[in-house]
């Protein structure tokens, strides 16, 4: 069974008079009961947002497709963005604090904590997601892999740190983002998440919410590494002053 509902977005497409917002159509969120391999499997497919947002200059249109598969405890999501961009461009924007603090979507801060292994950095951020959630902040160790196609995994480490005041530390978060050369300046973007917001937050509305926050999370770079004005960064200086 097939049902379609609307959500309505708002871009923004640079002009010479700076960023202004873009009228948009609504877009359809198709949610599945289950389709094709998924439903025989251990997986069923949830939801399906398509994104598309077309833009006012010709020719610039860009879609993030993001997926919802039913797990035994958080849900996985999946989304996918193409970027006019090099591999190694977008592997700068995800490993700089310095750039990460300017497009991460409520992100209030973020501090490098230790470097563990060659290809790991542990890292804690603190978030801001707004009603329903109370702020969160979460330690996640972060492992490259070379590829190609490189690799960042995601693994929580809430122990890593004591809690801070103020913040309902996430118990348990895992993920990844997949970098894949089109082109040489196109790069495909694959992210998945699962993520349980403890505290009062049921698992299922935190899956919910979670579809909108990763659909807007992958946007955000996409609009952020195609930005001019984004090449220009601090030094990756580790501030232990946290939040």
């Amino acid at each position: 069974m097939l049902s379609l509902k609307s959500i309505q977005v708002q871009h923004f497409a640079e002009t010479d008079a700076g960023r202004r917002p873009v009228a948009i159509t609504p877009i359809k969120a198709r949610l599945f009961q289950g389709s094709g391999a998924l439903r025989s499997g251990p997986w069923r497919l949830m939801g399906v947002f398509l994104l598309i947002a077309a833009l006012s200059l010709p020719g610039r249109v860009f879609a993030v497709e993001v997926e919802r598969l039913s797990r035994d405890g958080p849900d996985e999501i999946r989304a996918t963005v193409v970027v006019a961009a090099p591999v190694t461009r977008i592997l700068t924007l995800l490993e700089q604090p310095c750039h990460l603090l300017q497009w991460v979507p409520k992100l209030r801060s973020l501090t490098i904590l230790a470097r563990p292994g060659e290809n790991q950095t542990l890292v804690y951020m603190a978030t801001d997601l707004g009603w329903p959630m109370h702020p969160r902040d979460s330690v996640t160790l972060f492992t490259r892999s070379a590829g190609p196609p490189i690799t960042l995994t995601m693994q929580s480490r809430p122990d890593s740190t004591p809690v801070v005041t103020g913040y309902q530390r996430i118990p348990f978060s895992e993920g990844s983002w997949t970098l894949y050369a089109e082109q040489p300046d196109i790069t495909r973007v694959d992210y998945v998440q699962r993520v349980e917001p403890g505290g009062q937050v049921s698992q299922w509305l935190s899956d919910r919410i979670g579809m909108t926050e990763v659909a807007e999370l992958l946007q955000a770079l996409h609009d952020y590494a195609v930005d001019s004005q984004s090449t220009i960064c601090a030094d990756d200086i580790s501030d232990p002053g946290f939040p």
